[in-house]
């Protein structure tokens, strides 16, 4: 499986990560001077082979409450958890929804004045500024 975006900052790629030859795992850096670069996972010591099982698990697993919180999170995780046990790497929890400031602006237009006050109120305590 190849991962593309496998790191970013605000959608700008920073790597590209192979994974489709195990063992080996290739990642470029992405306006790096070396290029692609290839690590064998065997090349390592069978105690820190050990290690990474638990590490990735725990990782796959982490990624996959990303955003949520208590019964929303251990949903996702059992979600995921499962679908590992049955094979699936690829089985993931569905996005959390995100709401757009843009979404926020268009609905806080169409409220009454009454209204509006006191969803400033609550955007302002929110940290969400409206434009004047």
């Amino acid at each position: 499986m190849a991962e593309e975006n496998a790191e970013s900052t605000r959608g700008r790629k920073k790597l590209e990560k192979d994974l489709t030859e195990h063992p080996l795992v290739k990642i470029t850096a992405l306006g790096g001077s070396q290029g692609q670069m290839i690590f064998n996972f065997t090349d390592l010591p069978k105690e820190i082979q050990s290690k990474f099982g638990p590490f990735g698990l725990g990782h796959k697993l982490g990624d996959a409450a990303a955003g949520r919180q208590g019964i929303e999170a251990e949903e996702a995780i059992t979600k995921v958890w499962t679908g590992l046990k049955e094979g699936n790497w690829t089985v993931r929890a569905p996005a959390v929804p995100k709401v757009s400031t843009k979404q926020i602006i268009e609905n806080y237009q169409k409220l009454s004045s009454k209204d509006k006050a006191a969803a400033k109120t609550l955007l302002d305590s929110l940290g969400i500024e409206l434009p004047a």
